[in-house]
């Protein structure tokens, strides 16, 4: 081991669980090992992890479509309680929600005090810990285009946690949105306030149908598919406009990628809309222990909502969150 090395290792402290990737592949390369914490920082916050939330992009780090290099810490959104700061706005016993984050697949995270939100005292560790990542997508895909209320969107993928989050955001702007989802979902969607659709051979021709004539101003893509694909180069050559946020759609149909934005502000927006029973996300919580089985349902694509890991086991947690 060299110098370098000796001495970050001498900085750390505070051992805990972190789920760590040693070799891209499927869900069973991932492990759970126990690391010492980094010494902070200026700026910087020690939150003791409660929930943390799963994403698509999680399972690409996994697997290596998104490049980067191994060992890999998993994990970018979070909720839990400042345990160290070393910044004037975070004191130790706050409750907080962290985004952007790397490795917050652990006992212990360390980030910037920038990246944290007060989680509302009304609101489950389970919703706090899921909705950043989906909700702030969402919001993104949404404000990356020009649409007025009465228009019609095209959603793809629209019962996963992003689609659930981006639907209703959609219908609380007035917009008419249409769903694509599996035969299972389709009650689901409804709920949202989405016409559904269910995906498949001849979804051209139920899209169709099910626009009524209106024209379609927008397709969103977070599904990736071909079909998906191949409607928002229709509706592009109609006069409408197209996004997706799943970089193979991008490299097959050339359709712009949206790049999630995160900011406090987007947060506040979306707790809002939680408080005033505008925006409901389901919530699925799997122990920290079964993350393997996890990044499994998030490689299947089936999930319904969010998935989010439960820490109540965490020891560094006060005994009263446990």
């Amino acid at each position: 081991m060299g110098g370098a090395a000796r001495r970050e290792e001498a900085s750390m402290s505070q051992p805990g669980r972190v789920a760590v990737v040693r070799r891209f592949g499927p869900p069973d390369v991932i492990s759970i090992e126990n690391h010492a914490s980094p010494a902070l920082r200026p700026d910087q916050v020690r939150v003791a992890v409660r929930t943390g939330g799963l994403n698509p992009v999680d399972a690409r780090r996994r697997s290596g479509s998104f490049g980067g290099q191994v060992p890999m810490l998993l994990g970018t959104e979070f909720a839990g309680i400042v345990v160290e700061s070393q910044s004037q706005a975070w004191t130790p016993g706050d409750e907080v929600i962290g985004w952007g984050a790397n490795g917050a697949d652990a006992d212990l995270m360390v980030t910037t005090a920038h990246q944290l939100h007060a989680k509302p005292a009304d609101l489950g560790w389970a919703l706090a810990g899921g909705l950043s990542g989906v909700g702030q997508s969402a919001l993104t895909a949404l404000n990356s285009l020009d649409l007025a209320p009465g228009d019609t969107i095209l959603l793809h993928g629209a019962a996963g946690g992003v689609g659930t989050v981006l639907t209703q955001l959609a219908v609380r702007r007035g917009l008419s949105v249409l769903g694509t989802a599996s035969a299972a979902n389709q009650a689901h969607l409804r709920d949202l306030g989405a016409t559904p659709v269910v995906y498949g051979d001849g979804l051209a021709g139920r899209v169709t149908a099910a626009a009524g004539g209106a024209q379609i101003a927008a397709s969103i893509d977070l599904a990736g598919s071909a079909d998906a694909g191949d409607l928002a180069t229709q509706i592009v050559a109609a006069g409408g406009a197209a996004i997706t946020l799943v970089p193979e759609t991008m490299m097959s149909h050339d359709i712009p990628l949206v790049r999630v934005q995160h900011s406090s502000a987007q947060l506040a927006e979306l707790l809002g809309a939680i408080a005033d029973g505008t925006l409901i996300l389901p919530v699925e919580t799997m122990p920290f222990t079964e993350i393997v089985e996890a990044h499994r349902r998030l490689d299947a694509k089936h999930a319904t909502g969010k998935l989010v890991l439960d820490l109540a086991d965490n020891p560094h947690l006060p005994l009263a969150t446990q």
